[in-house]
């Protein structure tokens, strides 16, 4: 059981300028944003600054007045002199700042061409190419600077976020660990701590979750203890199976963030201690209602629903489901999960109700998911509403990303299909099932259904017997194979599948039925009289009329 955590919020650090930081959530792990103020020559050692604000790309005459003034001496001095790299450089960090990179791009060109040594053009470059946002571009930029001067702390770590962006997290763990060897021990405690970050970061997507709780622990020695870091190293440690290291200071974090409480739930969870979890989340429930954060006492609700229905506590789940949705009816979350619940719990017409009000919630928002139309079509299949059934399916499947979930809404086509005479669109769609599951029962019985109907007896016989084999005691994988069988004309067969239905229940008049044609067949009539005579006692009309037709 695994509850879902919140999204961490953005933390803010600062090197030259700010980086945000992404802190790791069940969804996604923690991204990185690049330096994005070059320095004026290169250092081994580069300084903090306090982040300022960068007015956005817009005409220069709408520019502060000393940034045009900056802008025209450096026109001037570059008219005086076109080789001049400095002045290049400046106004190529200029054009960085009011955020227009394709002239930033254009000038710091100009700065490599100048001296191809020069590593603040190259740095200056990969900014403006990562801003564009041209990431192939940027780490070319960003290597040749780590290249040049592998000394340089910032040309590894951007090397490290661009990486990242491009999603090649073994290689931006390289780099983040090797701006760490450039930054000790001369870089400031929050330089460390921005690489540190970045690290375990990467680390997460590779599901490397050891290494980035340690890294998380590093970042928090050499800065501010703050609640998303230990937010984030206790995640970590949870994904590593080390979650109980974290309890200490979750538990002290808990009065302050509700958030916390759910982590320490999972935590307990994952140590089996169930009635530890349930409290956790009883007291996010009790601290966000006291705080009237409707939204994050609902949001816990959820959690304690999701536990709940794990638990088989269907009842006390859907109540929390309930609880929840009246808190915040625009989030169809809960209502969502209300449906499913009364789906689990065989109570199709009850979930009716919340699964169309969480399908208006997110048409609402402006898009409905596929995960809904599939439960909405999961009631009505159950319901016996096949047109229903099959239009929801259909959506669904147009809207679900993963396989499995596309075969769910394949099989309710097919089902409803079959159900409205349509064999052969049933055909298609439940063969498809079957044979991507060959290890489920009662796909393996719907194609046989399908290919019955087609008339088809060979191919029905095949998957009857694969569906007999997953499950000897499915009734009516039994049955229908003891059907094919007869169609098929293989008697024989037939007549060992309905001689052990009988010995079963000596009470099932349908099978004595059919046992007896598979004898009368065979030119077994007395046998076969026998077999009539048994079913007709149980009061099977069309037994009679074979006894009267076919043995007198």
């Amino acid at each position: 059981m695994r509850l879902v955590m919140m999204n961490s919020p953005c933390l803010p650090l600062t090197f030259a300028v700010a980086f945000c930081f992404a802190l790791p959530t069940t969804f996604a792990a923690a991204q990185t944003a690049p330096q994005t103020t070059p320095q004026t020559a290169p250092q081994t050692t580069p300084q903090a600054a306090t982040p300022t604000a960068r007015p956005s790309a817009s005409p220069v005459s709408k520019w502060p007045r000393e940034l045009a003034a900056r802008l025209i001496r450096l026109q001037t001095r570059l008219q005086k002199q076109p080789d001049d790299l400095n002045a290049r450089l400046d106004l190529g960090e200029l054009w960085l700042e009011v955020g227009n990179y394709g002239r930033a791009k254009t000038n710091f060109l100009e700065a490599v061409s100048l001296d191809y040594m020069s590593a603040d053009a190259h740095f200056g470059l990969g900014l403006a190419e990562f801003n564009r946002p041209d990431y192939r571009a940027a780490l070319f930029e960003f290597s040749e600077v780590t290249r040049l001067f592998p000394e340089r702390f910032d040309g590894h770590f951007n090397r490290a976020v661009t990486l990242a962006q491009l999603r090649r997290s073994e290689e931006a763990v390289a780099a983040f660990q090797e701006a760490l060897v450039q930054a000790s021990p001369e870089a400031g405690r929050a330089v460390r701590a921005s690489a540190q970050l970045g690290l375990a970061g990467q680390l997460e997507v590779l599901g490397r979750f050891d290494e980035a709780a340690d890294a998380y622990g590093a970042a928090m020695r050499l800065s501010k203890r703050s609640p998303a870091l230990i937010m984030a190293q206790g995640e970590a440690l949870y994904r590593a199976g080390r979650g109980l290291e974290a309890l200490p200071a979750l538990t002290a974090l808990e009065a302050d963030d509700y958030q916390a409480s759910t982590l320490v739930a999972n935590i307990y969870l994952a140590a089996k201690q169930t009635d530890y979890a349930l409290a956790a989340l009883n007291r996010a429930r009790r601290r966000a209602a006291a705080s009237g954060d409707k939204q994050a006492e609902s949001d816990v609700l959820l959690q304690l629903g999701l536990l709940r229905r794990s638990l088989g506590r269907n009842e006390a789940a859907a109540r929390a489901f309930a609880a929840a949705a009246e808190l915040t009816p625009e989030s169809g979350g809960a209502f969502y999960n209300l449906g499913v619940s009364y789906l689990e719990n065989g109570q199709p017409q009850r979930a009716l109700v919340p699964l169309q009000n969480a399908l208006a919630a997110e048409r609402a928002r402006g898009k409905a998911s596929g995960e809904v139309f599939l439960a909405l079509a999961t009631a009505y299949d159950q319901l016996g509403q096949p047109a229903d059934a099959q239009r929801t399916a259909e959506v669904a499947r147009s809207r679900l990303k993963t396989r499995p979930l596309r075969l769910d809404a394949a099989a309710i086509t097919g089902r409803a299909l079959y159900r409205a005479g349509n064999y052969r669109g049933a055909l298609i769609a439940l063969k498809e099932v079957a044979e991507a599951r060959p290890n489920d029962a009662q796909a393996q019985l719907w194609a046989g259904l399908a290919y019955y109907q087609q008339g088809d007896y060979t191919e029905a016989t095949s998957f009857y017997e694969r569906a007999v084999s997953l499950d000897p005691d499915n009734l009516d994988a039994r049955l229908n194979l003891g059907a094919a069988y007869l169609a098929a004309e293989r008697y024989t067969d037939a007549e060992s599948v309905y001689t052990l239905l009988t010995q079963q229940d000596g009470e099932d008049a349908e099978a004595f039925y059919n046992l007896g044609w598979a004898l009368y067949s065979q030119g077994l009539v007395d046998a076969a009289q026998t077999a009539w005579t048994s079913a007709s006692d149980l009061g099977y009309e069309p037994a009679q009329t074979a006894l009267s037709d076919y043995t007198q």
